[in-house]
């Protein structure tokens, strides 16, 4: 993450948002030395703000926390038995 004085991203805010979008870099733009905001893309915000969802959601957190207890203790799937489920769900259709 690049740190860049707001004078700078001015001029250069073209740049800034090709490498935000292209290579998801991430600038902090300063106002007087300070940290003021930040440029992400639209992805990662839009990412950020669902994986808040999901941990502000207490059941799909419970969920969460269940399924990596299963996963510690070895409670988990097959690709194989996965497979089988799904085409049973299907009703056997491929």
């Amino acid at each position: 993450m690049e740190t860049v004085p707001i004078t700078q991203a001015k001029a250069r805010i073209a740049e800034l948002a090709d490498r935000v979008a292209r290579e998801h870099d991430h600038f902090t733009i300063t106002r007087n030395g300070r940290a003021d905001v930040m440029l992400i893309s639209v992805a990662e915000y839009e990412s950020m703000q669902e994986t808040l969802d999901l941990l502000s959601d207490e059941e799909a957190l419970a969920d969460l926390r269940r399924s990596r207890a299963d996963f510690s203790k070895g409670d988990t799937f097959t690709v194989d038995q996965v497979r089988a489920e799904l085409e049973r769900r299907r009703g056997g259709a491929a």
